[in-house]
């Protein structure tokens, strides 16, 4: 049986596999609430993501780092957020090991937005002293096309957003025994006051002007999500896991 992930693999099999001038997948998540519909574990498709890539592209990915920087969800219960620090940390350890044995090709594949600044810290410190490191990271639910997105959402707005789509759409899909599915449309609409639109929890639009803010999901959403009214399903799901699979496996290979 042909193997993919280090951890399903003996140490000389992995010596072996890592003479083959392999790329190395790193997945990324957090545990962090998605909403009353959802579930917690948004590493779990990160996970996924990592075994097709990997088995697609003849590569080697790793165990997903499950926990992220998901301060602004602490008051959601079940959520379990690292320091900044921390993340960057063990990003950083995690890449040296790899490089302590000839592994300079390294993609991240992040499932949460709190990790990014973290990945961007660590690899540009390690890039100082590492000339061969070769590192990209593709922020997973960023990964779509124009195209591609229309055809996923044929909407007048766009119902991407945290506890929204496309990871509601894409949790029905992989793990609909454990999600509530019982609601077909999902009403919701982002808050505007006083002609200032919040956007996200990082950003809100003050007469046509952004700007900065540092939010914490409890001052903008009662159940976790933001977000425009969405109708997720399983079928949209599987077709955005194919989106990205795909559209990862085409860029990797002009990466590299």
């Amino acid at each position: 049986m042909e193997k993919f992930g280090l951890h399903y693999m003996t140490w000389k099999e992995i010596e072996k596999a890592f003479t083959e001038d392999k790329v190395i997948y790193i997945p990324m998540g957090s545990m962090e609430q998605h909403g009353s519909h959802s579930i917690n574990g948004d590493f779990l498709a990160a996970t996924h993501i990592a075994e097709k890539v990997a088995k697609k592209t003849d590569n080697l990915y790793i165990p997903t780092i499950p926990f992220g920087n998901s301060g602004y969800f602490k008051s959601f219960p079940g959520t379990i957020s690292l320091r900044e620090e921390t993340v960057t940390r063990i990003v950083k350890d995690v890449i040296e090991n790899l490089v302590d044995h000839g592994q300079y090709k390294i993609v991240f594949l992040n499932g949460h937005a709190g990790n990014k600044s973290s990945i961007t810290t660590a690899v540009r410190e390690l890039k100082e002293t590492i000339t061969d490191l070769k590192v990209h990271t593709f922020n997973l639910w960023q990964t779509f096309t124009p195209n591609q997105k229309k055809s996923l959402y044929p909407t007048d707005q766009d119902p991407s957003g945290h506890g929204a789509e496309p990871l509601t759409s894409i949790m029905r899909y992989l793990y609909g025994d454990y999600v509530d599915t019982t609601k077909e449309v999902i009403e919701k609409k982002k808050v505007s006051k006083d002609g200032m639109e919040i956007l996200n929890l990082n950003q809100v639009n003050i007469d046509g002007i952004n700007v900065d803010v540092y939010l914490d999901m409890s001052d903008i959403s009662e159940d976790g999500i933001y977000s425009t009214t969405f109708k997720p399903s399983a079928d949209i799901g599987e077709k955005a896991i194919d989106h990205i699979v795909n559209n990862i496996c085409e860029s990797v290979e002009k990466l590299y």
